[in-house]
């Protein structure tokens, strides 16, 4: 298994939506040839999104996802790409003002995450536009609609 994810009430996923986020993890890394590590998803509270992106970002607001990517010593002993936080809230009402599937959308911002952790950003106009090209070829996969027509 590619992606633990840890999730607590209230954020329980359905058995199917979390095959899928493994299945999409396990896609990714596999493409990238990372398939031998692991990548932890935590499903968490505003409060702590809060907290973590006013401590790694320098920015007291609340955001969909961040990336951490691990030490260099940890993808080589512990096996481990990194962790990605998703803060279930914002994820929510964002999916709600897009327009959009929650599950769709958490499936997009997974992509997103994993995608950062490999080194993919979207800084400049380029980078967006390759980073954005593989999470619609990830997505397609599980016929999810390109996030970026919608």
């Amino acid at each position: 298994m590619s992606l633990n994810i840890i999730s607590e009430p209230p954020f329980r996923l359905s058995k199917s939506m979390t095959t899928n986020l493994c299945l999409l993890a396990n896609n990714i890394l596999k493409d990238h040839q990372k398939n031998d590590l692991l990548v932890n998803l935590k499903l968490i509270a505003s409060e702590e999104m809060i907290a973590l992106n006013k401590g790694f970002r320098k920015k007291a607001t609340d955001t969909n996802v961040l990336s951490f990517p691990a030490a260099p010593e940890a993808v080589t002993h512990a096996k481990e790409l990194g962790d990605i936080a998703l803060c279930m809230p914002f994820l929510e009402s964002e999916a709600q003002a897009l327009n959009r599937a929650k599950d769709d959308h958490m499936m997009h911002l997974t992509a997103h995450g994993v995608l950062h952790l490999l080194g993919f950003d979207h800084i400049n106009e380029n980078d967006a536009n390759l980073m954005e090209s593989h999470e619609i070829r990830y997505l397609k996969q599980f016929n999810i609609a390109n996030p970026y027509l919608l």
